[in-house]
């Protein structure tokens, strides 16, 4: 009897176990995507949305391709939609249009959330179109080369000495006024000079003198002729003074006259 029990051990429940082994080595792996989907669409159908939100959770780690990652996402949003939470959803029907953007909703919903869906939709296609359209060169416009004009050198007129008409702007003339204040300033600093000696030496003669009226009269002399020594001096700086004013105002105007 323990010998048949182990027969039908070896021939029966061996084989099932090892049946079962190979069927869970060679399960191909988005078997257990859709698994996790399938519950998450029973949990969604049974408005266990907390639920159905972790099995889709569990569905995108498993999901393999594109389209997988696709559903995944939009299935997503249909149950946080389910929960009120209408941005979250809008966006991860933004990432599964953007894997996919001929995908539609896996299940009937209400007019809302079909409306945020297809809204998702145009914004990205309206996003896509400008990427996809071609791109034309520019058109370039050619427009006629405009040659420039040979410049000619001018030609001086015949009997014209260009060196000299420029030495002659370059001469500055010293008006007359000038001259003849330069002439008085000169004229009256000499005689003023000749006055100051005289003056200093009745000066020296008054020190040499014995008697007080020789002294008095020599410093007398003194005294006049050092006052018109300095009026004398005062009247060659003022001279001096207007005939280099005189120079810079009337040759300047002079020159501007030509």
């Amino acid at each position: 009897m323990l010998g048949g029990l182990l027969g039908f051990w070896v021939l029966g429940v061996g084989p099932a176990f090892g049946q079962a082994a190979g069927t869970a080595v060679s399960r191909p792996a988005n078997a257990y995507f859709d698994a996790a989907m399938a519950e998450a669409a029973r949990l969604y159908e049974d408005l266990e949305s907390e639920q159905a939100l972790a099995a889709v959770t569990r569905a995108k780690r498993l999901a393999r391709t594109e389209e997988e990652r696709s559903r995944a996402a939009i299935y997503e949003g249909l149950v946080l939609a389910d929960l009120g939470r209408r941005e979250e959803a809008r966006a991860s029907f933004r990432a599964g249009l953007l894997l996919a953007p001929g995908a539609k909703l896996p299940a009937k919903v209400s007019p809302k959330v079909e409306g945020d869906f297809e809204s998702v939709r145009q914004e990205l296609a309206a996003v896509r179109k400008p990427v996809d359209a071609p791109v034309r060169p520019p058109v370039v416009e050619e427009k006629p080369v405009v040659l420039a004009p040979p410049q000619v050198a001018a030609v001086p007129a015949p009997g014209v000495d260009l060196k000299a008409d420029a030495r002659e702007r370059g001469t500055r003339r010293v008006p007359t006024v000038s001259w003849v204040l330069l002439g008085t300033g000169v004229v009256a600093g000499g005689v003023g000079s000749i006055l100051g000696l005289q003056s200093r030496g009745n000066v020296n003669n008054a020190r040499e003198a014995d008697l007080s009226a020789d002294v008095s009269g020599h410093l007398d002399d003194a005294r006049g002729q050092a006052v018109v020594a300095n009026v004398l001096f005062g009247t060659a700086l003022a001279a001096a003074v207007g005939a280099v004013t005189t120079y810079f105002l009337m040759g300047e105007s002079t020159e501007g006259g030509r």
